[in-house]
Order: structure tokens, then sequence, then C-alpha cells
């Protein structure tokens, strides 16, 4: 998994498991973007969250409409290159 993909899975969960978390449906959530001026239509907002495919500004918006205040932001496990280490060749 590269870390693009990465990153949108787990924005994509994190939104997810705040909405399930707080028991809040995708219409009271479609309601309270639209008490901030964001106008989605509940099936378009239900396809992009699973889809994962949003922007941050979007996440951020999803996520203070559900409350949050503080976010941990998840760390991908890279394997790190020793530096000046070289690939040998066979």
């Amino acid at each position: 998994m590269n870390p693009r993909q990465f990153y949108e899975a787990r924005a994509k969960s994190i939104v997810k498991e705040v909405r399930e978390t707080k028991d809040i449906s995708y219409k009271e959530l479609a309601r309270r973007l639209e008490a901030t001026g964001v106008t989605v239509d509940v099936q378009v907002l239900i396809n992009r969250i699973n889809q994962g495919k949003f922007s941050f500004a979007f996440a951020l918006q999803l996520l203070a409409v559900m409350g949050v205040e503080h976010l941990e932001i998840p760390q991908q496990q890279v394997p790190l290159k020793a530096p000046g280490a070289k690939k040998l060749a066979r």
C-alpha cells in the first residue's frame, strides 16, 4: 500500500468510526453540514465517505460537525533505509 492509499484509507476509517461511535446518521450528518453552509445530498455524502476520496478540508468539516476537537494523526510504518545503503546485485 503506497502512502497515499494508506492515508486515504485512514481518513475514511476515522470519519466512519467517529460517525458510528457517536451514532450519527448520514442524514443527520448532512443536516449538520448544511447548518455550516455545506449543502450535500445524503446519498452523495454516503458515497463520498464510503469511497474515501475526499479532501482534507472536507474531512475536517465532517469531524468538526461531529464534535471532534482533537485528532491523532496516524503514521504509516515505512521501513527506513540506512544512509548510503546500496542494493546488492546478484
